[in-house]
C-alpha cells in the first residue's frame, strides 16, 4: 500500500471512530446488559419464577377477561409468548368495528400473569433492563433515536474496514511486542490492535446486525420499488406472520378454543415451543388464529414454524414447516439471533458480553490514542486545549456509566413498593440526571487518570453492594436463588461480582507511574492562565497571516459573509420550491381535502411559511449590512433550530413518504445547505 493510501485510510479510521465512539461505547455497554433484560426484569422483581410450559396456559381465559374489559370484538390482538418469566405481554390494536363499537384509536401493550392473571400495564411492568435494552438503541431519543443507533452501527463497519486495513501488516507482531513498560501510547496502540482484532468477528456481526435492525426501513427502501410502492405486500413476504386481514363484519358464530389450538400446534412438531401468537378480526366473520414457535436450539439453529387456524372450522389455512428454511422470514431471524445471542443458551450470553466490554475497551483505547497523539509540543496552544477537552468529555460519558448503572441497580431494589408504578420516569430521572452531573464533574476535573481511577473503584463497590442488597431486601441471597434454582436471579448476582471483582483488580493495577508517561505529564498545560496563554499565540499568529495573506489570497475564495448570504438564500429559495411541489402533486391528481377548508389560507400557514421561507431571506438581508456579536448568535441558533428541522423533515419524508423522489432530493439539498450554514456561522462567530 503507497504511504498516501495508508494516511486516507488512517486518517479515515481515525475520523469516523472519535466521530461515533461515545456513541458507539453507550451502545456496547448498554447492549451488554441489555443482552440478560429478561434476566434482570426477574431479578428486580424478586419473585419465585414456576417457568410454566405456554402450551399450558390458559389463554381461553385470558382473552375472556380481556373481552369484558376491552371488547375485543374488531381488534388484532399479538401474544409475546417468549418471556422467561410467568408473564405474557399484549398488544391490542385500534378497533376495526366502526358499527358496532365506539372506535379506540389508542393501541394497547400490557401484561398478564399466566398464573395469577394479573394485569399490568408498560409503565407498571417497567424495569431496568426495558430501560438498559432501549438505551442501547437510543430509544430515549423520540423519533430519532433507533435510526441515530443504526447509522452509528454502520459507521461502525466502515471503521472496522478500515482499521484492519491499517492495522493488517502489524496484528501478529503485536501480540509479541506488547510490552507495558514501553510509552504509554505504545501500550494504548498494542492493546486497541490486539483486543480488536480478538473480539473482530463480533464486532463485524454487531455492526452488520445493528445497522439492519437500526435502519431497516432504509434497506428495504430499494425493495419498494420491486413492489411498485405496495409496501403492505413487502412487510406481508416479509413477514408473513403480519399479514392484514380486512374486516368485513362481526358474526355470532362459536370460536374454536385457543387453547386446543395452542397445545395442537406446539405438539406439532418434536421440540417445538410457542414463541408468539396473533388473533386477526376477534369475532369478526374471518376471524384467525395465527400461532408461530420455534425449534430448540438442539434441534435446528434457525426453525421457524407457523400455523394459521380459522378460528371457527378449525381448517388450517396456511402452514410453515420449521425444517424448511424462507429465505426472506427466517433471514430476518437469523440477524436477530446473532445480535441478541439468542442461541447457544446462557454461556453464549456470557460469551457475548465479554467480547461487549472488550469493544467497550477497544473504543476507549482508540479515544486515549487519539489524544494522546495530539498533545504536543509542536501543536498550537489552541489544538491542544480542543484535544484535551474531548478526551476529557468523551472519558468523562463513558466511564462514568459503569458506577451510574450499578447505582440505578441499588435504585430500582431500595425503592419503596409504593413507588413501583412510577419505576419508569424515576430511572429516567434518576438515571440521566446522575449521569450528567458525574459527566461534568469529571470533565472540569480534567484529569483522565482520576476520571478511570474513580469510576472503577466507585464502581467495583456499587456492584459488590447489589447482590447484598438484593439479599436484604428479597432474601434471594446467591446460596438461596442457586438452591431454588431460580438461576435467572442468581446470574445478575453473579454477573454483578465477576464486574466487581474484575474493576477492583483493574483498579489496583493502574500506578501513579502509568501517568507518569501521559503526554499531558510530559507537556502540562497551565489551564490557570490559558486565557492569557491563548492571547499571546493569537497575537503571534496573528502577525504572521497579515505578512503573508496578500500572497496567499486565492482568488477563487468566496468572502464568509457572502457565502453566508448565498446560503441563507438557498435555504429561502428551497422551501419555496419545496412548497411548490404541492402543485405538483395536485396536477398529478393528487387530491388534497382539510377539514373546514373555506379557500383562505390559515393564519398559522401564513406563519409557518414566514419562519421558515421569510427569516431565511430576512437573515440574508441583515447579514449584508448588519455584523454585531448578538446579531451573529442569533443568526447561529436560528440556524441550528431550522437545520435539525430540516433533517428531521428530511427522515420523515424518507420514511413516510419513499414514492415521492422529488421532495426527498429537494429536502436533502435543504439538510446539506443547513450543514454548511451552520458551519459557517460558527466560523463567523468565532472570527
Amino acid at each position: 500500500m503507497s504511504k498516501r493510501n495508508y494516511n486516507v485510510f488512517f486518517n479515515t479510521h481515525t475520523v469516523s471512530g472519535i466521530v461515533i465512539s461515545v456513541a458507539l461505547y453507550v451502545i456496547f455497554f448498554a447492549g451488554a446488559f441489555s443482552l440478560f433484560k429478561d434476566e434482570i426484569s426477574l431479578w428486580e422483581e424478586g419473585k419465585e419464577v414456576k417457568h410454566i410450559e405456554k402450551k399450558n396456559v390458559d389463554f381461553d381465559k385470558i382473552l375472556n377477561n380481556l373481552d369484558k374489559e376491552y371488547n375485543l370484538t374488531g381488534r388484532d390482538l399479538q401474544l409475546n409468548l417468549n418471556f422467561k418469566s410467568d408473564k405474557i405481554s399484549v398488544a391490542l390494536d385500534i378497533q376495526k368495528d366502526s358499527i358496532n363499537n365506539k372506535i379506540d384509536l389508542e393501541r394497547k401493550i400490557f401484561f398478564i400473569g399466566t398464573n395469577t392473571f394479573e394485569e399490568k400495564t408498560y409503565e407498571e411492568q417497567y424495569s431496568l433492563g426495558e430501560f438498559l435494552y432501549r438505551l442501547h438503541y437510543f430509544r430515549q431519543l423520540p423519533f430519532i433515536g433507533q435510526y441515530l443507533s443504526g447509522f452509528v452501527s454502520l459507521f461502525f463497519l466502515f471503521a472496522i474496514v478500515t482499521g484492519v486495513i491499517i492495522h493488517w501488516k502489524k496484528i501478529v507482531s503485536n501480540f509479541y511486542q506488547f510490552n507495558p513498560k514501553v510509552t504509554l501510547k505504545r501500550i494504548w496502540t498494542d492493546s486497541h490492535t490486539a483486543l480488536g482484532i480478538i473480539g473482530l468477528p463480533f464486532q463485524f456481526i454487531f455492526a452488520v446486525t445493528g445497522a439492519y435492525l437500526g435502519i431497516g426501513i432504509l434497506v428495504l427502501l430499494p425493495a419498494t420499488f420491486l413492489y411498485n410502492g405496495n409496501q403492505d405486500k413487502l412487510i406481508e413476504d416479509v413477514r408473513p406472520a403480519r399479514k392484514n386481514y380486512e374486516w368485513v363484519k362481526t358474526t355470532n358464530q362459536e370460536v374454536f378454543s385457543f387453547n386446543s389450538f395452542a397445545k395442537k400446534t406446539n405438539d406439532t412438531w418434536n421440540e417445538f415451543h410457542l414463541t408468539r401468537a396473533f388473533i386477526r378480526n376477534y369475532k369478526g366473520n374471518n376471524m384467525e388464529y395465527v400461532l408461530i414457535g420455534e425449534l430448540s436450539d438442539q434441534e435446528k439453529y434457525i426453525g421457524i414454524g407457523r400455523i394459521v387456524y380459522n378460528a371457527y372450522t378449525g381448517k388450517i389455512e396456511e402452514i410453515k414447516d420449521p425444517n424448511k428454511l424462507s429465505y426472506l422470514e427466517d433471514s430476518q431471524r437469523l440477524l436477530a439471533r446473532l445480535h441478541f445471542a439468542d442461541f447457544g443458551g446462557f454461556w453464549v450470553k456470557i460469551i457475548y458480553f465479554i467480547l461487549a466490554f472488550i469493544t467497550c475497551f477497544v473504543i476507549i483505547t482508540g479515544v486515549l490514542i487519539y489524544i494522546e497523539a495530539r498533545n504536543k509540543k509542536s501543536m498550537t496552544l489552541k489544538q491542544r486545549l480542543y484535544t484535551t477537552k474531548v478526551g476529557h468529555f468523551y472519558l468523562a460519558i463513558c466511564l462514568s456509566m459503569f458506577p451510574i448503572t450499578a447505582l440505578s441497580f441499588l435504585l430500582v431494589k431500595l425503592l419503596p413498593e409504593s413507588y413501583m408504578n412510577q419505576r419508569m420516569d424515576i430511572l429516567y430521572f434518576f438515571f440521566f440526571t446522575t449521569w450528567f452531573i458525574a459527566t461534568l464533574y469529571f470533565r472540569y476535573k480534567r484529569d483522565n487518570y482520576f476520571t478511570n481511577k474513580t469510576t472503577l473503584l466507585s464502581g467495583a463497590i456499587l456492584g459488590i453492594l447489589i447482590p447484598i442488597v438484593n439479599g436484604i431486601v428479597s432474601n434471594n441471597w446467591i446460596w438461596n436463588t442457586y438452591k431454588n434454582n431460580q438461576i435467572e436471579i442468581f446470574s445478575v448476582d453473579i454477573l454483578w461480582i465477576f464486574l466487581s471483582t474484575t474493576a477492583f483488580l483493574v483498579y489496583l493495577k493502574i500506578k501513579p507511574t502509568i501517568k507518569e508517561q501521559s503526554a499531558f505529564t510530559k507537556h502540562p498545560i497551565d489551564y490557570k492562565n490559558r486565557k492569557q496563554l491563548l492571547l499571546e499565540e493569537k497575537s503571534k499568529t496573528t502577525s504572521k497571516i497579515e505578512k503573508t495573506s496578500k500572497t496567499e489570497i486565492n482568488k477563487n475564495e468566496i468572502p464568509m459573509k457572502t457565502k453566508i448570504v448565498i446560503l441563507w438564500l438557498f435555504l429561502g429559495m428551497g422551501w419555496i420550491v419545496h412548497h411548490m411541489y404541492g402543485l405538483f402533486n395536485i396536477y398529478y391528481n393528487e387530491t388534497l381535502i382539510l377539514e373546514n377548508a373555506t379557500g383562505e389560507a390559515p393564519l398559522a400557514h401564513h406563519i409557518y411559511r414566514i419562519i421558515f421561507e421569510g427569516l431565511c431571506l430576512f437573515f440574508a438581508l441583515l447579514t449584508l449590512e448588519v455584523s454585531k456579536k448578538w446579531f451573529i448568535w442569533m443568526s447561529f441558533i436560528w440556524a441550528i433550530i431550522a437545520g435539525i428541522y430540516n433533517i428531521y423533515h428530511f427522515i420523515e419524508a424518507i420514511i413516510l413518504e419513499s414514492s415521492n423522489i422529488s421532495e426527498i432530493f429537494m429536502l436533502a439539498l435543504v439538510s446539506t445547505a443547513s450543514v454548511f450554514l451552520i458551519r459557517n456561522l460558527n466560523l463567523w462567530r468565532k472570527a
